[in-house]
Formats: structure tokens, C-alpha cells, sequence
């Protein structure tokens, strides 16, 4: 993935596969944790289903992940093919497929899978475990990373209500912003769907009738600051040091360091109210992707008559 690593005691190593392991070798806590990033056009089959938190978008971590024999039993499941496939989903309210017009050449379901340990783990051990996993479980879906934003005011049908682009890298300017931005949307009661994890990546707020107004009303000074001291709260709990093997993962695929997250909490306690409306604008106003009923398409072509509209 082109991805530098910044820190100083992590050693690394990719197995033929494609995966990734990550060993932070000053670390006491004896830890282990998996990283999963899959096509949007993946499903988690019933067997999978228990094994997983979700953490975005398209984003998953392994649950309880306390003791190689966990380890063991998601290999063993990964390896002989019983945990992802493919949907056979092809309508418009996939924002990857409405953005890189078609995913079908990405055979694989999964993008990524980085495994990361602290403390005296057995990595030997889990490297053979691991080199059971056939090179073809992981894809080569390198556009993914590559992915710009959405410009333009965009309408489409489709079965779901969303408003939706594609966010900033983790690494640029706005992206602290952009977390407060969607923390925000999510406290006035929209569900979102993020990967903070990833490179640029698709987020998605659901709208409804009921719930449209709140998405176009300007961001307030107070729940601005709400936002901000909750993001703040979420990036001191994934810094802490029981979180350590979490936070090797979370940094390595954002692709910062992890002095980066130092940075953003002092950020957080001098962001302008202004910043949080330029995002609000950049990433949802002025370049959102919607696949609406016919009622709520209405409205949206009535708030804004510039949009394009693609009813296929």
C-alpha cells in the first residue's frame, strides 16, 4: 500500500500472502490483533458473523482476540474459504461502485489483513499458522487508495436514503476537522458509516423525510465543541497502552505516525468553528452522492438545481 512506517521499535513483515505483521518489540503487554479491511462488495457469511466488531465502513477487527487458540480458529476458518464472499450486490447505493464504475476484477473479498503484537508472543508460531493462507485470500485492489472525492452534486436512485463522498486522507489538513464533522452528524442521530482506518475511504450518512434537515442545517458552536471533546476522548482511549497492539494497526493503515495523534488533540482544543463549516461544505454540501426516494430527490433537486441527476 506505499505505506511508511514511523515507528522506531515496530519491526515488520509480509508473508507471501500479502499479510502484514507488525511487532512492537518494547511493549510489555502480551497482545495480538487483527485488522481486516474488506471490498464493499464483501459479505461476512453466518459462520463469521460472531467473530467480529465493526469499526467503519469497511472495517473490521477480530473480537476478544486474547490467545493464539482465537487465532487459530479464524486461520483455520480464512484458509479454507468459510468467512467472506463476494454480494452480488450491482445497484447504485454502493458508493465505491458508483465512484470506480465497477468492482467486478477485484476477485477477492478482502483488501487487507494486518496482524499486530506486542509483548513475548510466540511470532514464530504465528507466522507458520498464517503461511496456511493462499496468496489469492488477499486482492491487489490498489484503486481503492486512490479514490478522490466526489465534486459535483450528485442524484441517484436507488433502495437506500444516503448522502455520501469519499473523506480526506488521514494525513492531510482536514482530516481532523473531517472527524469532527462526522461525530457531529452522528450526534444529531444520522448513522454513518467510516473507516478510519484506511486511506480515503467512503463515508455514509443515511438520511430520511424526517432526518434530511438536520444534514443541511450549519454546524453550532456548541455541538462544534461537543464533537471536538469526543473525538479528543476517543483518540486518548485508543492511545492508551492496553489499546497498544489496536493502536499499531490503527496507525500503519492511516499511514501517520503516531505522533500525529499528539498533534490532533492540540488541534482539537484550538479548531475554529470555520473549519468545521468548510468541511461541512467540501465534503457534504458541495460534493455529495445521494441515492434518494422520489420524494426526498425532489427536495434535494429543489435545494440545489445545479445537481445532476442519474436515474439508472
Amino acid at each position: 500500500m506505499g505505506i511508511i512506517l514511523f515507528f522506531i521499535s515496530i519491526s515488520e513483515l509480509l508473508l507471501p500472502s500479502g499479510i502484514q505483521i507488525l511487532k512492537d518489540e518494547n511493549c510489555p503487554i502480551q497482545k495480538v490483533s487483527v485488522g481486516i479491511e474488506l471490498s464493499p462488495s464483501a459479505k461476512i457469511n453466518p459462520i463469521g458473523r460472531s467473530l467480529f466488531e465493526r469499526n467503519g465502513y469497511n472495517y473490521f477487527y477480530l473480537k476478544n482476540l486474547d490467545s493464539i487458540a482465537i487465532l487459530t480458529r479464524f486461520i483455520n476458518l480464512l484458509s479454507q474459504n468459510k468467512i467472506f464472499s463476494k454480494s452480488n450486490e450491482n445497484g447504485p447505493t454502493n458508493l465505491l461502485r458508483l465512484t470506480l464504475n465497477d468492482l467486478n476484477y477485484n476477485y477477492s473479498p478482502i483488501i487487507s489483513i494486518t496482524i499486530s503484537i506486542t509483548g513475548e508472543m510466540d511470532e514464530k508460531k504465528i507466522i507458520d499458522m498464517l503461511n496456511i493462507i493462499p496468496d489469492t485470500m488477499i486482492s491487489n485492489f490498489n484503486t481503492y487508495y486512490q479514490l478522490k472525492r466526489v465534486i459535483g452534486k450528485h442524484i441517484y436512485s436507488g433502495r437506500e436514503n444516503f448522502i455520501a463522498n469519499v473523506s480526506p486522507p488521514p494525513f492531510s489538513d482536514d482530516f481532523c476537522a473531517f472527524l469532527v464533522f462526522l461525530k457531529l452528524m452522528n450526534n444529531r442521530n444520522l448513522k454513518i458509516k467510516f473507516s478510519p482506518e484506511t486511506a480515503p475511504s467512503p463515508f455514509l450518512i443515511y438520511a430520511s423525510k424526517d432526518k434530511i434537515k438536520p444534514i443541511f442545517t450549519k454546524p453550532q458552536k456548541n455541538e462544534i465543541k461537543r464533537a471536538a471533546r469526543e473525538v479528543s476522548n476517543w483518540i486518548e482511549t485508543f492511545s492508551l497502552n492496553k489499546n497498544r497492539s489496536r493502536l499499531i494497526i490503527l496507525t500503519y493503515a492511516m499511514g501517520i505516525g503516531e505522533n500525529t495523534f499528539k498533534d490532533w488533540l492540540k488541534e482539537l482544543k484550538h479548531l475554529e468553528d470555520i473549519e468545521i463549516q468548510k468541511i461541512w461544505e467540501k465534503y457534504l454540501i458541495d460534493g455529495f452522492v445521494a441515492s434518494l426516494d422520489p420524494s426526498l430527490r425532489k427536495r434535494i433537486k429543489k435545494l440545489f438545481p445545479e445537481s445532476y441527476i442519474n436515474l439508472e
